[in-house]
Formats: structure tokens, sequence, C-alpha cells
């Protein structure tokens, strides 16, 4: 565990960095010097020498998993204008890691924000062809960004996350041990894989509980483990929700929180939606995961 040092250190670093590219908002109007609006008056230069030191911080381990990623949601975009504008990035540096991967991102959000989150049979044909014109260009953009810079943790995650999408187990185990691999004590590529092996996607509960077990045996720290039998839990929740079982469905997100309360708000928020339904029944006193 980082000390408390070290991680307000890196709270300034992240800080300072969010500060250069401005992916802030001020106040309810748009954003100001956003990296997109940097890279529209190619500015290229400044995003570019940002999201060096941002990657060179994630090695040294001063930058989390979660801030990295967090940087690069300014190209999570639902309508492709923004093209011409990253394509000048690569032009002006085409052996930057960093411009391919944040290109490659956004092609991989533009095709799976268009398909939605619907079952394959309920998603309209032409929604299922962009996505998958989408998903082609962004392997294009994350495998260079991947040769680039072999260390890359993100190019690694968005490629997993396509493999798992498109059914590709022999890529998704590649990615997964590349990404074990780059950073052992990664949660969030463990986290998505896990995921995958949930019901609802071919897996079962069997399997995500081997899983966990497989990474606690590869040393992996017990609050992670913990975490990630949190996440087991509310997906179990959800399914006896679904079969009309209430009280199981209840028992299994109670403690989905008390599993994973070492866990912050991120992490609630993003893995343990279903759990969080307990937040609203004060009977269950457990506010103290609700923030």
């Amino acid at each position: 565990m980082r000390s408390t040092k070290t991680m307000g250190a890196a709270a300034s670093l992240v800080t300072a960095l969010l500060t250069t590219i401005s992916l802030a908002w001020a106040g309810d109007g748009p954003p100001v010097h956003d990296p997109l609006r940097l890279l529209s008056g190619q500015n290229f230069d400044a995003v570019e020498h940002a999201y060096a030191d941002l990657q060179i911080n994630f090695d040294k381990g001063i930058v989390t998993e979660y801030e990295l990623a967090d940087a690069y949601k300014a190209f999570y975009q639902t309508d492709d204008v923004y093209r011409p504008q990253l394509d000048g990035w690569i032009k002006r540096y085409p052996k930057s890691s960093s411009a391919y991967l944040a290109r490659g991102i956004y092609f991989r959000k533009l095709g799976e924000s268009r398909r939605g989150g619907d079952y394959a049979s309920k998603v309209p044909d032409e929604a299922m062809a962009y996505m998958t014109q989408m998903h082609a260009l962004a392997l294009q953009d994350l495998e260079a960004a991947l040769r680039l810079n072999p260390k890359s943790y993100l190019a690694i995650l968005h490629l997993l996350n396509i493999a798992m999408f498109d059914g590709d187990q022999a890529a998704t185990d590649k990615y997964l041990a590349a990404g074990n691999a780059v950073a052992p004590g990664n949660l969030m590529i463990r986290a998505r894989y896990l995921v995958s092996l949930a019901p609802k996607w071919g897996g079962s509960y069997e399997q995500m509980y081997e899983y966990i077990e497989s990474c606690r045996a590869q040393g992996l720290a017990a609050d992670k483990v913990e975490m990630l039998r949190a996440i087991r839990l509310d997906d179990m929740g959800h399914s006896f929700q679904e079969q009309g079982q209430p009280d199981m469905a209840l028992g299994n997100y109670v403690a989905a929180l008390d599993v994973a309360k070492s866990a912050g708000t991120v992490f609630r928020r993003t893995y343990l939606k279903y759990s969080l339904q307990v937040c609203s029944m004060p009977q269950y006193k457990v506010e103290a995961f609700c923030q």
C-alpha cells in the first residue's frame, strides 16, 4: 500500500496533469482547454507531453491504474467528430504510443456507444456493423500503441475488452497474461476478466470463484481479492433478484458491500451497482458504503 506521503504526491501530480490538459470542467459551461480542444487548436505538443508524463509516472508507480484510465476518458465520445484532431496528433508524433492509444480508445467507445448494452438479438444490424468497423480500427491503433510501448497497460486493458466483446478467448487469455505481467498488482484487468466469467456472459459462479482463488494464489493483495469477491456477490445478488428471490438477493448485496468495505466510491459505483440498491434501505445500516 502506498504511504500517505506518496499518495499525496501522486494526487498533486495527477492534479497538475489534469490542469495542464484541463480535463476539469469550469462550472456548468464547456470544458476549458480540454485535450480535444487543445488538439483542435493543433497544440499537439502540450497534449503529447502531458500524456507521456502520465505514462512515465504510472510506470514508476506514482499514478494508479484508475488515474491513468481517468485521464483518457476525454476520448470517450459518442459522435465521430474528433478524428481529424487525433489524426493530427499522430501525424505530428508518429511514434507516440499515447496518441495511438487515445485514438484507439476513441474508436472503441464510438462503436460500443452505437451498439448499446442490449442483447445482441435486440441490436440493429447497422449498429452491430458500425461497432465491428470501429473495433477493427481500434485494434489497429491499440496494437500500434502496444508495439510502441510494450508496457502500455491501458492499451492492454482495451485490447482485452475488445477480445472479450468479440468472444476471442485466445486473445483474451493473451491480454490477461500481458496485463498481469506489466502490472502484477492490478485490479482493473482482473476485474474485467472476472465479469466476463459471469453466467450471463456464458460463464458460471464456480468459474468466477476459481478465478478469484487463482488470483489469491498469485499473491494478489488481500483487499483486492476481497473486491473481486464483492463483484461475484453483486452479480449473484442480481441473479437472485431476477429469479424473484429478494431475500437471497439482499443477503448477497449486503455481503458484497461489507466484503468491499476497503474499496472506494469509484469501485463501488463501477462494480457494485446492484448492491448499492441497499443504500435506500436504512434497516441494513450500510450508509458508510453509500458515499
